[in-house]
Order: structure tokens, then C-alpha cells, then sequence
């Protein structure tokens, strides 16, 4: 037995760890391979599209001073100091222009091509510019823009201060080409030329001006920030990507650190890349920048002449990548060595379990007639362990499939419960809102009863005042304050009067005329009406029906009061102006039809939305609290139901519901339209 069990032991080792340890090698050897290929991949595609946001904002720098000498070139003062000895007239316009731009210069020539006035050298005027192409094809009546290469003298010409600054130092660089140069005197400049116009649209001259790119922090910054997300109050960190603008292979503005953490001003580009730059081709690829190597990309520029005279360059740092690599790798390489821990272990685990002896199947046998529940026993080999083993899973499954019977019986039932269980709460909600309604009525008819009795009997000594306060007001021995007086009185009657009307209204059970009538045409009805009792001049009334044609039986004068009331009231909610919206929807699944009456007012809290429908409710200062009460009323009688919904501080809308099907004869209780 020992011998045996030994023997599946190693068969199942050898079969479980052969192919786990090969796989995970395999895995291993092309998982790395991959993430070094894909991180380089990924660095230098995305200094690619560095290089690209880089051009656009180059471009945009050159397009914002096109712009500026565009503008400026359209001032009508200059074509007419061209065409006159007039200079102080443009002096300060040029002198602006160039201090608030921050231009390097700005020159105004004639259209011979004759200077007439430098902004940045005042002194110096008379030469002629007619050979320079961007002037030349300024005059010709397009503006002009681009890249210009200026010698010493040219620049000190055109701004006596610019030599000094056009000056770099040039500094020996690892692995670049020998340069015999020790200090460059040459400057690069972003150029523009406007024509300038006369009155009648010919050219009288042009305005031409540049901006000095050499140690030109402010552009190459941008392009940084922009390009590589640093914050504006940062100083360049090479770190997470530098750009440069070159002149040839020197760095004449950049945010590349040397050792000393200063900007590298003056040093060189790698000779492998200037031989490809040089010729006129971007470089896309691995290269020195300084001593480090970089993901970088270089794109040649070119002058207003097509003369090739420097390059763009952006650039991410190989080491960090490099650093993010071997982490990943060292994840990676530890994951996999844990899996194979893990793959050891299970495969060890699962041997001696599969090895049991036949006696341990005997008991896990007597384990299941006793009603615990064991999981499945897989053997691989077809010797009598297997045989045994599955004998046991098939006796196991079937005590499982009667219990599962057993389970989804005790399932079906409580799901009966549950359903039962809802119908009766729904039955219960049905009938808390019927003994709701039936208080209701009850409330209403007792309170009926009551106002009904107490109006008749204030009615006839209210009478017996009116009667003697006209009787006073018509004599003539009265004073002022007096007369005054019963004024006040007979006022007062009248508003008491007005309240034993309504309380009769409310109390009285008038017989309803049922007949077919258009709901809409009764809304349209008292809508027209409405402005003989409020004025309309401040209000917005919009009617919005969608039950065009609706016949319903009912009351229409109860049913007029109902919609009157609910009007009045939603004007009156709306102190100083508002919107009224008056709708109608039919639902004729339901045999329902819905009018709504919606105000823009004040809105009505929830904890006085329960009182509203109440007899002697009111929140107007001189309401008696009747009309929504008799409003019910009416709408219950016909079969309905009437409610609100309101937020205060939000408007309000009143619902009144009317069965169609119920109140409707044959043939006359659908939408006709």
C-alpha cells in the first residue's frame, strides 16, 4: 500500500510541477523582453508628440507677432508720415509697441524700401532693406513672417543693445562635432513685415519688427510647461524633460541643466544627431544630451529663405525610465517566483490528498451517512483508489440532489409567503387611504350640518343691523367721525354676510344637473372671465391641453366653482407676478382625466399641505378657509380626487382627477380628438 501511494505522489509531482515551471519560465523570458520593448516604445513615441506640441507653440509664438505687426501696420498715422518728413507722430506709437511687446526692434521703411524710422535706434535711418526678401515681399502687399539669422552688425543697426545680448559663449561638450568658434555673434530672430496702406489701398511702406531668440528664457519655458505639465513658478527640472532651440549645433535658449544646475547655454548637440539634423531630417531616437543619454526628438528649422539654420529639440531623461523598468521587472520576476511557490505547495498538497488509503475512503464514507458535507475526490490514475473515489462522489451527489429537492421546496414556499405577504400590505394601504376618505367626508358632512344651522340663525339679527346702520347712516345728525363709524359697520356686516354665504355654499347638498360638456372649452371659459376679478397685467397664463375634444358628465357649475376657486387662488399666490399654467391629459388606460393648475408662487410647506382641504383653513388674511373645502367636496361627490404638491419657496401644483369612463354615456366618454 505504502508503494503504491508513493507512486502517485511522484507521478503527480512530475505532472504538475514540468509544465507549471516551464510555463512560468517562458512567461518570464517574454514578459521581460516586452516591457523593455514597450517602455521604449512608449518614451519615444511620446517625445514625438512633444516634438509636435513644441512646432505648434513655436508657431503660435511666431503667429502672435505676426499679429502685432499686422495690427500696429494699420494705423493710418504711418502712411501718412511716409508720406511726409512728419517722424514725431509715429515716435510714440512705435516706442509703445516696442517696450509693451517686448520686441528686440521695430522699423518702419518706405516703399522704395528706404528706412524712414527705427523704434529701437532712432539715429539710424536712410539705408535700404529692399534686397531683404521678407521686406521685399512685405511691399508687395502680404504680411510676412519667419525665422531670420542676423550678424553683429546687422543686429547693432537695428538696436544698438542687442550685440551684447546676442552674444554666447561656447562651451565644450561630450560627444559633440569640434566647433572653432569660442563666442557666437550671431543672433536668431522671429521676424514679421505688414504692409502699410494708404487711404486708396496701395502700399506706402512697411513695418517690420523681430524678436531675439538667444537666451530667449520665455519661449523655450512655455514650450517646458506646456509640453512636460510643470508648474509656471518652477525652475526647469531636466528630470522629467527638457526642450531647446539651436543655432546650428549650439544651444542658444534651453531648460537642459548642466552640473552646476544652470541652463546650458552655449553647449553643443551630440555629432550623430547634427549629421542628421544637418542635412535636413528629424531625428527621432536615443541620444547624448550633454553626458546623459535622452529619448529625444529634433526637427530642423529653416529661415524666411529656406537655408537651413538650426533645429527645435524636446527630450525625456533614459535613466528614469530605465529605474521604472527594473522595478517592474523586479515585481514582475517576484510574482512569478511566488506563483511557483505557491504551484510547489498546491502540487504537494493535492498528492497526499489524492494518496489516502482505502480506509480513509471508508470514512469519509461514514462521514456522509451522517449528514456532513465533504467536497469531490479527484484521482487522475485508473487504479482502485479511483475506482473506490468515485463510487464515493456518485453516493454523495445523489444525498446532495435530494437535499437541493429538499431546498428549492422550502424556497418555493417562502416565496409564497413573501408574495401573500405584499398582497396583504397593499390591501392594508388600500384600506387605511378609504377610512382616510371616509373621515373625511364624515368631518365635512358634520361640519355641514353644523354651519347650516349656525348661518340661519345669524342671518336674521345680521338683517336687524344692517337694517339700523343704513337707517343712521342716512341721518343728517351725524358728524364726520361718526358717519365714519357706521360706515365701518355696515363693511363689517357685509364681510359677515359674505362668510354665511359661503358657510350656506358649503352646508347646502345641492342636487347635481349632470350633462355632457368640454372640459377645455369650460377652462377657456373661465380663463377669458378670470380678469374681471384680478387684473392681469403682470401675469403669464398658459394653457396646455392635450385632451382636445374631451367630453364629461358632471355638474358644470359645481365643477366651474371647483376651477374658479383653484385659479383665483394660484393668482393670488403670486404677489407682484407670475406664471399660471393651466393642463389637461387623458389617460385612457385608466378612464382618468388629469387638469393640473400650476402657479409660480410662494409654494405651500408640507406640514400645511395636510390642513388646506380642512373648512375654516385659510392662510389669507381675509379668507374664511371655504373654498378649498367646498372645492373638495364637489370633486368627491363627482367620483374624484383633488390634491397638491408643493415645495415652499417653489410654486405649487393643484391636481384635479375626474373619472372619464364612469361619469361618460355610451359612445360619448372618449377623447374625441
Amino acid at each position: 500500500m505504502n508503494r503504491l501511494r508513493s507512486s502517485i505522489r511522484a507521478k503527480l509531482t512530475v505532472a504538475t510541477l514540468l509544465p507549471l515551471v516551464t510555463a512560468i519560465g517562458v512567461c518570464w523570458l517574454v514578459g521581460i523582453s516586452i516591457i523593455a520593448t514597450r517602455f521604449a516604445d512608449q518614451a519615444q513615441q511620446s517625445v514625438e508628440t512633444n516634438l509636435n506640441s513644441a512646432h505648434e507653440i513655436f508657431l503660435g509664438e511666431l503667429a502672435r507677432l505676426s499679429d502685432i505687426i499686422r495690427l500696429n501696420g494699420q494705423t493710418a498715422s504711418f502712411s501718412s508720415v511716409l508720406s511726409s518728413s512728419d517722424k514725431p507722430s509715429v515716435i510714440l506709437p512705435l516706442h509703445l509697441t516696442l517696450h509693451n511687446e517686448r520686441l528686440s526692434f521695430l522699423t518702419l521703411v518706405d516703399r522704395y524700401g528706404f528706412v524712414r524710422y527705427r523704434a529701437g535706434n532712432p539715429g539710424n535711418t536712410g539705408d535700404s532693406q529692399k534686397n531683404e526678401k521678407l521686406i521685399a515681399d512685405a511691399l508687395k502687399g502680404v504680411v510676412t513672417s519667419g525665422i531670420m539669422l542676423l550678424s553683429e552688425e546687422q543686429a547693432a543697426r537695428e538696436n544698438p543693445q542687442l550685440p551684447q545680448q546676442i552674444a554666447i559663449t561656447i562651451k565644450a561638450t561630450p560627444h559633440a562635432r569640434p566647433y572653432f568658434k569660442q563666442i557666437e555673434n550671431r543672433g536668431m530672430f522671429l521676424v514679421a513685415a505688414s504692409p502699410v496702406l494708404t487711404a486708396d489701398g496701395s502700399v506706402a511702406g512697411v513695418l517690420y519688427g523681430g524678436v531675439l531668440l538667444n537666451r530667449d528664457n520665455h519661449l523655450i519655458d512655455r514650450i517646458n510647461r506646456v509640453v512636460f505639465r510643470q508648474s509656471e513658478s518652477k525652475e526647469p527640472e531636466h528630470e522629467s524633460g527638457s526642450a531647446t532651440l539651436f543655432m546650428d549645433d549650439v544651444r542658444i535658449a534651453t531648460t537642459v541643466l548642466d552640473e552646476k544646475r544652470q541652463r546650458a547655454i552655449g553647449s553643443l548637440m551630440s555629432s550623430e544627431v547634427y549629421e542628421t539634423v544637418s542635412r535636413g531630417r528629424t531625428w527621432v531616437g536615443k541620444a547624448y544630451v550633454l553626458d546623459r543619454q535622452n529619448f529625444t526628438a529634433y526637427e530642423p528649422l529653416r529661415d524666411y529663405r529656406g537655408n537651413l539654420i538650426g533645429s527645435l529639440y524636446v527630450g525625456v531623461p533614459e535613466l528614469p525610465y530605465l529605474q521604472l523598468r527594473s522595478r517592474i521587472n523586479a515585481v514582475f520576476s517576484g510574482v512569478l517566483v511566488f506563483v511557483t511557490l505557491i504551484g510547489i505547495g498546491l502540487s504537494a498538497w493535492i498528492s497526499r490528498r489524492l494518496s489516502r488509503p482505502v480506509k480513509a475512503l471508508e470514512e469519509e464514507v461514514r462521514r456522509i451517512a451522517a449528514g456532513e458535507t465533504l467536497p469531490d475526490i479527484f484521482v487522475e490514475s485508473h487504479d482502485e483508489i479511483a475506482a473506490l473515489a468515485k463510487e464515493f462522489n456518485i453516493m454523495k451527489h445523489r444525498l446532495a440532489a435530494r437535499e437541493t429537492e429538499n431546498l428549492t421546496l422550502n424556497r418555493t414556499l417562502e416565496d409564497k409567503v413573501v408574495e401573500r405577504t405584499r398582497q396583504l400590505e397593499e390591501k392594508s394601504r388600500q384600506l387605511l387611504n378609504t377610512q382616510k376618505e371616509l373621515a373625511q367626508s364624515e368631518r365635512l358632512a358634520g361640519i355641514g350640518l353644523l354651519a347650516s344651522g349656525v348661518a340661519h340663525e345669524i342671518n336674521n339679527p345680521l338683517a336687524i343691523i344692517r337694517g339700523n346702520a343704513e337707517l343712521l347712516e342716512m341721518s343728517k345728525r351725524l358728524n364726520d367721525s361718526d358717519q365714519s363709524e357706521v360706515e365701518t359697520i355696515i363693511r363689517s356686516v357685509g364681510r359677515v354676510e359674505r362668510i354665511v354665504s359661503n358657510l350656506l355654499t358649503f352646508a347646502r347638498t345641492k342636487k347635481k344637473v349632470i350633462r355632457p360638456f368640454r372640459i377645455e372649452a369650460l377652462l377657456d371659459d373661465i380663463l377669458d372671465q378670470i380678469g374681471h376679478q384680478i387684473p392681469l397685467d403682470s401675469f403669464t397664463i398658459e394653457r396646455r391641453y392635450q385632451a382636445a375634444g374631451l367630453e364629461i358628465e358632471g355638474d358644470e357649475d359645481q365643477l366651474r366653482q371647483v376651477f374658479n376657486n383653484l385659479i383665483v387662488n394660484g393668482l393670488q399666490a403670486m404677489e407682484g407676478g407670475g406664471e399660471l399654467t393651466v393642463g389637461t391629459e387623458v389617460r385612457e388606460s385608466e378612464g382618468l382625466c388629469r387638469i393640473t393648475i400650476t402657479d409660480s408662487g410662494v409654494g405651500i410647506g408640507r406640514e400645511l399641505q395636510e390642513k388646506l382641504f380642512n373648512p375654516f383653513f385659510t392662510t389669507k388674511a381675509h379668507g374664511t378657509g371655504l373654498g378649498l373645502a367646498v372645492s373638495y367636496g364637489i370633486v368627491k361627490d363627482h367620483g374624484g380626487d383633488i390634491r397638491v404638491e408643493s415645495e415652499a419657496g417653489q410654486g405649487a401644483v393643484f391636481i384635479v382627477v375626474l373619472p372619464v369612463w364612469s361619469l361618460a354615456t355610451p359612445g360619448n366618454g372618449q377623447c374625441a380628438g
